[in-house]
């Protein structure tokens, strides 16, 4: 019988997550409009939209003596409530492979949690910034003989789940095509903190995507 991969697993769940997602924006329409009605109001609206990303990581995971090093890339995406003018809060998930070796090893983070951000409209572009402070999962697989390439049994594989604290800062900029259609450029750098198993590989990110605003 198949079996699905983590990746795939964590992948899927992140495409149905923000396939949901899609749905609630859609939902909240005629909500917003009837909130929107009240020039004083306090929600101002909401956005939503997907990014790819890709960055650069390193680690030394100590009990293999093996240093990490590569790039690592992914897909996840937001969405976020905005109140007053220049706030907004709402959560976010993403999951990023870092391959190694050219034989099936990686190292795989899934995050996600609830993001605080501040921003700020200067004509056509919207700078902002803020942190994510949520929770995921590190898993490691490393192949040091053979790859998964072919139906032999591997003698010398590690296989490493840990679970982490994350925190994020990021920093990033819209450009407006249109009122309702943003482009986004951010940057980050995740921190995972966990128990003494954990090796997390740190390094800066970069993210560019769509984002849908009402």
């Amino acid at each position: 019988m198949f079996k699905h991969s983590d990746a795939d697993i964590q992948t899927t769940i992140i495409m149905k997550y923000y396939l949901l997602l899609i749905s609630f924006l859609l939902s909240l329409n005629v909500f917003s409009q009837e909130v929107n009605s009240d020039k004083k109001k306090t929600f101002n609206g909401y956005d939503g939209g997907m990014m790819l990303h890709a960055g650069y990581l390193k680690t030394d995971v100590i009990p293999l003596d093996y240093k990490v090093e590569g790039v690592t890339k992914g897909i996840g995406g937001a969405i976020r409530f905005h109140f007053g003018e220049h706030y907004r809060i709402g959560t976010e998930g993403y999951v990023s492979t870092l391959k190694l070796m050219d034989n099936g090893s990686y190292m795989k983070t899934f995050w996600a949690g609830l993001i605080n951000d501040f921003y700020w409209n200067f004509g056509k572009f919207m700078p902002y910034s803020g942190i994510t402070i949520g929770g995921g999962a590190l898993t490691d697989c490393f192949i040091f003989e053979g790859d998964n390439h072919d139906w032999i049994s591997e003698n010398n594989v590690v296989i490493n789940k840990n679970p982490f604290i994350a925190i994020d800062p990021i920093i990033g900029c819209d450009y407006c095509l249109t009122d309702a259609m943003h482009i986004t450029i951010k940057f980050d750098y995740l921190l995972g903190f966990g128990n003494e198993n954990l090796y997390f590989p740190t390094g800066p990110r970069v993210y560019i995507g769509f984002i849908f605003f009402h």
